[in-house]
């Protein structure tokens, strides 16, 4: 009796392990790829040729950096690693950057695709992919709100909007400050230090 008690015993530690030690669901992740970037780069940079594609690693340091900055932690997904692309046209001159974003919804992950210019200036962007049921965040004046805005003005991108939040244009405006504010931490500040 006792060995089939262990038995029995060993059998439900071992399951609630493995259930434990599963993944995250997918719609818990917040990872963001750029969709179709063969058809899409001239999207946002019609003079673009190829791209290059740049992770950075982000380490507990620059992540307490970004949130701080932010106010609000990075989502599953998120807290490791950063990628963006280096737009090149004629003769592989670079001529911008695309940021593949994600950010929670209340039906999911809203994405979104923004590109800046060698300026730092937000030169457009677009709705990539969302379920969400109010469809103000995917029109162009909402969206024509934060182009030309500078890399800098990241963290007041919020004040620019004055109609109705909701959580399609809350998931947009706190992804595109927090997209902004990892470049500035993680490409800028990074590159500075290192000179």
């Amino acid at each position: 009796m006792k060995s089939r008690f262990r038995h029995i015993a060993c059998f439900l530690s071992a399951f609630s392990f493995a259930a434990c030690a599963l993944p995250a669901r997918a719609q818990d992740v917040y990872l963001c790829v750029w969709r179709n970037p063969e058809r899409t780069m001239t999207r946002i940079f019609p003079g673009a040729r190829d791209y290059v594609t740049v992770n950075a690693r982000i380490t507990g340091a620059q992540r307490r950096e970004i949130e701080s900055r932010l106010g609000f932690e990075l989502l599953p997904g998120q807290q490791d690693q950063f990628q963006y692309f280096r737009m090149t046209g004629e003769g592989g001159r670079i001529i911008g950057t695309i940021i593949p974003a994600s950010q929670k919804g209340r039906f999911g992950a809203v994405e979104f695709v923004l590109g800046l210019d060698n300026d730092l200036v937000i030169r457009d962007l677009y709705i990539q992919r969302a379920r969400e049921r109010d469809q103000a965040f995917k029109q162009r004046e909402f969206l024509d709100l934060f182009v030309g805005l500078e890399l800098s003005e990241a963290l007041t991108l919020d004040r620019l909007y004055e109609g109705d939040e909701t959580p399609g244009t809350a998931a947009v405006i706190r992804g595109l400050k927090k997209e902004l504010v990892t470049y500035q931490v993680l490409v800028l500040e990074a590159e500075t230090a290192k000179n």
